[in-house]
Parts: C-alpha cells; sequence; structure tokens
C-alpha cells in the first residue's frame, strides 16, 4: 500500500503529460490535413476536385446572370476524409487542406465552406501573335483550343494536362481530338505546348 500512496504524492506534485489544450492552443503536426480553405478566385470551374473526392463531400450549384455563370462550390467536412486528393488533382492550387484542427461543431453549417465566383461568358478575342508563315489554322470564335497538325508532334503533353480531360492524342495514328463538351477553356494545353501549335 505504501508504494501507492507514495506513487500518487509525487504524482499529485508533478508535471501533467498531457497538453494544457484548450486552455493552451497546440500546434498541428506537420503535415497535419485539417479544415479546406477555397480560393475561389483561383479556380477554373474543371470539377476535377468533385469527381475525385472520395467521401462526396463537394459539391457545386451555378446561377445564369448577364455577366456569366455564378458557381458556388461547396465542401463539406462532415463528409471530408481529409485525403487531399481534391487539393492535388487541382491544377490552379484553389484547394489548400489547412493545421486547423479545430472542426468540433453543434451545427452543420459550421462544417461547411463555400466559395463563389463568376465564370464569365466567352468573349471573342484575336489570336495571339504567331508567325503567319508557321500558323496553318485560325483561331475558333469561341475561344477554344485549335491544334495545327502541321506543327503537332502529338506529345500528348496537352491531354495529360488538361483538366476536363477534354483532349485526346493518338500518336501512332497522329490524331489530336477535342471534346468540345469537357473543354472548359482554360487555356493550360496552350501554355505547356512545346511546340506552340495550340491556339486559342
Amino acid at each position: 500500500m505504501l508504494p501507492f500512496i507514495k506513487e500518487a504524492v509525487e504524482q499529485l506534485f508533478s508535471k501533467p503529460s498531457t497538453e494544457a489544450y484548450p486552455a493552451v492552443d497546440v500546434p498541428a503536426a506537420p503535415g497535419y490535413r485539417g479544415r479546406i480553405v477555397f480560393h475561389a478566385d483561383k479556380c477554373i470551374s474543371c470539377g476535377m476536385c468533385e469527381r475525385v473526392c472520395a467521401g462526396g463531400a463537394i459539391s457545386t450549384t451555378s446561377e445564369e446572370t448577364e455577366e456569366g455563370t455564378l458557381i458556388t462550390r461547396r465542401f463539406f467536412l462532415g463528409s471530408c476524409t481529409f485525403c487531399a486528393s481534391c487539393a492535388d488533382f487541382c491544377v490552379k492550387n484553389a484547394i489548400e487542406l489547412t493545421t486547423d484542427y479545430h472542426m468540433v461543431a453543434r451545427d452543420e453549417s459550421e462544417l461547411v465552406v463555400t466559395g463563389t465566383y463568376l465564370k464569365k461568358k466567352p468573349v471573342k478575342k484575336a489570336a495571339p501573335a504567331v508567325e503567319e508563315s508557321a500558323c496553318t489554322v485560325k483561331a475558333r470564335d469561341d475561344g477554344l483550343p485549335v491544334n495545327d497538325p502541321n506543327r503537332c508532334v502529338y506529345c500528348t503533353l496537352c491531354a495529360k494536362k488538361c483538366p476536363a480531360g477534354a483532349i485526346t492524342v493518338d500518336r501512332k495514328e497522329k490524331i489530336w481530338k477535342l471534346d468540345e463538351d469537357k473543354c472548359i477553356g482554360c487555356g493550360t494545353c496552350h501554355e505547356v505546348c512545346p511546340k506552340k501549335c495550340i491556339i486559342m
């Protein structure tokens, strides 16, 4: 009995083994995946995050306005598995998982992260400056990409980088195809093309 009393007295005057949280805020461990932050101004509306979300925590609503489509993306942290797939697949880094672990809530609305942005209607733009002698195709009026088959080397880089999966390339048959329904006109294919044979 005496050893137990001795241990109890020693522990009574010793420092606690646990953290003093919530009296003292404790930072999360490095690499912790916590509350999501959505940077709506960076989003290009490719929908990739919603497609790869394992928990079905991401949803989108849209409203047509005179200026364009008003899009609201919603992240429900109650269904989120914090796998970070949405952030990994986001080509514009619009989704960020922070180290904030304070997510105990009495109301579901406290576990909802939303962001709204305007997807403007496509505006007819002049084709970028390209040497006339080298370019054999003209830019489209709707702002979607056009591939110049005389300059394309069919490297498939545009298809790999397309966030909407709108481009397919057959290297053997030398075929470049664009799915107009999927294409969001972000210009990523034009930016990554090593031969600059894709015109927006």
